[in-house]
């Protein structure tokens, strides 16, 4: 079915992001549950590991290849946490997406290591490591804002720091976000990133892959993804946490 140049111009105008449905790829997507995740509030997925955060501060640990999924404590986690994510061995974690939100590090161990504050993360709400940086969705939450995506170096250094100078006077340190241009599907609320891709959930319960290294992104919806929440992804699988608490996967190309 040929797209006419009407809707792309509407589209621009809006905007929108580009979202072409793939014809015949949906039922490729095939979630599998793995178990429950009780209350939790955030999942990254590292080293063939699951990492999770919960609501009254903890860092859990669960392996997604065994036959049952469980879950062990294995140190603190910040609290206030609104979006998590992994990237070149190490866990983020955003706090307080819409109030003077901070930015929080460490490594993707399984064992207890600290959190190091790397900066200001004003409304985060979904972060995807690839590579030497991190992406974020940004939602603002005020009425006629849209949902953009914006990216930094995943582990600042002091030397980043001074150059990007800073104006504390606004509540900014650290390194600044930036991206032109790079939009995600329309109702975007979850990301992650691997194999070189990266997959969004959306509100009306769609999954998209795109590419918001580059501008202009166009994103293909590829399946389902009815009831997700956070999306996380290592090796070529996605795992996702449901609205009703439960933890389920799929492969991907």
């Amino acid at each position: 079915m040929k797209i006419s140049r009407v809707v792309l111009a509407v589209a621009f105008l809006l905007g929108a992001a580009f979202v072409v449905p793939s014809a015949g790829r949906a039922a490729e997507v095939k979630w599998k549950p793995l178990g429950t995740a009780p209350n939790v509030v955030g999942i990254a997925a590292a080293n063939g590991k699951l990492f999770a955060v919960t609501a009254d501060a903890k860092l859990l640990l669960a392996d997604p290849s065994a036959a049952a999924l469980s879950w062990k404590e294995i140190g603190a986690a910040p609290g206030g946490v609104q979006a998590m994510g992994a990237g070149g061995g190490k866990l983020f974690c955003a706090l307080n997406a819409g109030n003077a939100g901070r930015f929080r590090v460490r490594d993707a161990v399984e064992s207890a290591a600290e959190w190091k504050d790397d900066g200001h993360a004003w409304c985060l709400t979904a972060i995807a490591g690839a590579g030497e940086k991190v992406y974020a969705l940004i939602d603002c939450k005020e009425p006629g804002a849209e949902v953009t995506i914006m990216f930094r170096s995943a582990v600042s250094t002091p030397e980043e720091i001074a150059k990007a100078n800073p104006n504390p006077g606004r509540g900014l340190d650290g390194l600044p976000w930036n991206g032109v241009d790079r939009r995600p599907p329309l109702g975007a609320l979850a990301m992650t990133a691997t194999g070189g891709k990266f997959y969004v959930a959306t509100k009306e319960d769609t999954l998209c892959v795109g590419d918001p290294t580059k501008p202009d992104v166009k994103w293909d919806v590829i399946g389902d993804a009815a009831g997700v929440i956070c999306l996380a992804g290592d090796a070529g699988k996605l795992f996702a946490l449901t609205k009703s608490g439960w933890v389920v996967s799929c492969p991907v190309n």
